[in-house]
């Protein structure tokens, strides 16, 4: 649940020892039943014995394979009259671009495999949209994903070309009299494409990226883009970031903020709290506030009136909409099982005509916005207004309002943003949750026109620099920090990351290495 690819035999024990509330002796016998079993499996790494769950070790290992093999392939023809191409390019396009944008173009045309990180302003989206032209005027097949739908359907507005999850490229399904959910595109069935661009891949844990490198067809290329500087995925591995500290997969790193782009104080912010700069603080600029606030009651009371009240009023945005709460945690008075309950007030009190259903600690109702909060590829939904488009499966993260409560029926129906319309069982609503506020990690690979962040004392692991960072880039027009200004100071500054214990940086690096000697005798 940590994000551990592995653990070391003594830290396992240790763990597991703490949980069961067992001697470390009488874990021996189980962990070698666990070996015997093939459930887990045990490598020797820096001197110690590394206990991995048998699926990620195979996924590691696999992952670091295909993305060496991946790696190896050079496309020489496509740099032919490649400066004539790009002038031709910045013409049609009204473009111009910088040095950097065509090294990462250039590379994406030679190698069969390059990562392009960068953060907001840094010019990823224009230089996908140049690749992409090139490619396509050359024939190639080129096909655009991201881990959530959110990430996709930004990725399709920023580009122009169809982009989907991971999960719906790889064309994910039941299959068999056992129902089994499987990937249904794999080594021997691959993807129909020359080029296949991810973007998001922060996002993308180990077992994901093991999927989608079966699927990738030989003779492919694969162009990895993302900001290795957001907070690492939900599930098992750090993969982008192990890609790149590797040291040994062409890697194009993007610093330079682009004219427009300096314009904003949230990208310029965005940069200066990655170096570990204070951000500038109402420093005339239109799309980035502080609001200083020094005690929790007086956060949450102006949290509230900025969605409710001041933002709609000022600006016009709409709260259900435009506005995004993301805080720290869940607990708390400032927390997201808290905000919810009081922007619930503000945005949607309860009236005659509004049907309702309490489910745990919140009661549910009519125009409430909420957030799917795990995939579920078998929920069946249809397009509003239309008796013909139907489908199966919605996803972490996708947001909607309830459209209905049928009490008599038992049935609750969520609008989700792109006019799916979803019914869920009034008994089984542990799938959605209110979205008024939600945590920054849930934030991640999403953008809102507007994010209202509260700041406030809690845990150290939860006020970090690469938290702060990934909620102020999931804004598109305007960043409210409410709160205190000594609690911001200090996330800027507290560069802890959660340890990770993963192996496929290290295993590239050996790999490639092998491979080197291999080559040179």
């Amino acid at each position: 649940s940590n994000g551990h690819t592995y653990l070391p035999e003594d830290k396992l024990k240790e763990y597991a020892s703490r949980l069961l509330g067992v001697g470390i002796e009488s874990l021996n016998d189980a962990l070698v039943s666990l070996l015997f079993d093939n459930e887990v499996c045990m490598e020797k790494g820096d001197g110690v014995n590394n206990i991995y769950l048998s699926s990620l070790h195979l996924a590691e290992n696999g992952v670091c394979k295909r993305l060496l093999e991946l790696s190896s392939v050079v496309f020489r023809s496509d740099i032919s009259d490649f400066d004539l191409k790009i002038e031709r390019l910045q013409a049609e396009e009204g473009i111009t671009l910088a040095e950097m944008q065509k090294i990462a173009i250039r590379e994406a045309l030679v190698n069969g495999l390059l990562v392009i990180t960068g953060g907001p302003g840094t010019g990823k989206t224009t230089i996908i949209k140049s690749i992409i032209k090139l490619l396509d005027k050359e024939g190639y097949s080129i096909v655009l994903a991201a881990p959530t739908g959110r990430a996709a359907k930004r990725m399709s507005e920023a580009t122009g070309f169809e982009a989907k999850t991971i999960h719906r490229l790889l064309e994910i399904g039941y299959i068999g009299t056992d129902n089994e959910l499987v990937f249904q595109r794999n080594e021997n069935n691959p993807l129909d494409a020359d080029v296949i661009i991810i973007d998001e891949m922060s996002m993308v844990d180990i077992l994901l990226m093991y999927h989608l490198l079966k699927a990738v067809p030989h003779g492919a290329r694969l162009i990895l883009v993302g900001d290795v500087n957001q907070l690492p995925s939900v599930g098992a591995g750090n993969v982008l970031k192990d890609i790149i500290s590797s040291g040994v997969i062409q890697t194009v790193r993007l610093t330079e903020i682009y004219r427009q782009a300096e314009e904003s104080m949230i990208i310029v912010n965005a940069h200066r709290i990655n170096r570990g700069e204070p951000p500038l603080l109402n420093a005339g600029g239109k799309d980035f506030f502080f609001i200083q606030r020094n005690s929790l009651e007086s956060i949450v009371k102006t949290v509230v009136e900025l969605c409710s009240k001041r933002l709609p009023d000022t600006y016009g945005y709409d709260p259900m909409k435009h506005i995004q709460v993301l805080t720290p945690m869940r607990k708390g008075p400032a927390g997201v099982l808290n905000l919810n309950v009081e922007l619930q007030k503000a945005l949607n009190p309860a009236g005659k005509n509004k049907a309702e259903k309490s489910f745990r600690d919140f009661v549910m109702r009519e125009g409430d916005r909420v957030m799917q909060i795990r995939n579920n590829y078998s929920l069946r939904w249809r397009k509003i207004n239309s008796d013909i488009e139907e489908g199966m499966g919605v996803f972490n993260g996708d947001t909607g309002i309830i459209h209905e409560i049928d009490v008599d029926e038992h049935r609750l129906t969520v609008l989700f943003d792109d006019d799916k319309a979803v019914d869920y069982d009034l008994a089984a609503l542990d799938e959605i949750e209110p979205a008024y506020a939600i945590t920054i990690h849930k934030s991640q690979g999403s953008e809102f026109p507007v994010i209202v962040l509260p700041v406030f004392p809690g845990p150290q692991i939860l006020l970090t620099r690469n938290l702060l960072y990934t909620a102020v880039t999931r804004a598109k027009d305007l960043v409210v920090i409410v709160g205190m200004e000594d609690i911001l100071f200090y996330m800027v500054s507290n560069e802890r990351e959660t340890l990770r214990y993963s192996s496929l940086s290290s295993k590239l690096g050996s790999y490639f290495s092998k491979l080197e000697g291999l080559l040179c005798r």
